[in-house]
């Protein structure tokens, strides 16, 4: 029998599958910010600071362990499902909750909509896209 080439790449859109992306990516995010204020956690941070008249340097660190603690949770969730399901719908709540967060701060808060010029409208749209498109997965990983 010769199988579809469709199914063998079904494994890659599978929740699992989707759970280990953005698993990577929060645990990726996390040592980013760490090592750098480029990331989307300085990024954060900066703007977080600014508003809250906080530490900058202490809101990237929190920002990176939780972006971390995320991603390691989701890993280890997924393939040590050892957590009740009560503490599991309330991480990937509380990850959900942190990704709206950041899309609410960096792509709506934080923005000067009357300085944009047309490519920059691209731009924008290009970001706020990504984001939502890991927020749609994020909240398809949800039990």
């Amino acid at each position: 029998m010769v199988q579809d080439p469709r199914q063998k790449l079904q494994v890659l859109a599978s929740k699992k599958a989707l759970q280990v992306l953005i698993a990577l990516l929060f645990i990726s995010m996390g040592i980013i910010g760490f090592t750098s204020s480029g990331s989307f956690g300085g990024q954060l941070s900066r703007e977080l600071s600014g508003m809250l008249g906080a530490d900058n340097e202490i809101l990237l660190y929190v920002l990176s362990t939780v972006e971390l603690v995320s991603g390691l949770f989701l890993g280890v969730q997924l393939f040590f499902p050892v957590f009740p399901k009560n503490v599991v719908k309330g991480a990937h709540l509380a990850i959900w909750i942190l990704w709206l967060a950041l899309i609410v701060i960096l792509d709506i808060l934080t923005i000067d909509f009357g300085r944009f010029d047309g490519a920059e409208w691209f731009t924008w749209i290009e970001q706020i896209v990504l984001h939502l498109i890991v927020l749609a997965g994020i909240m398809q990983i949800q039990d």
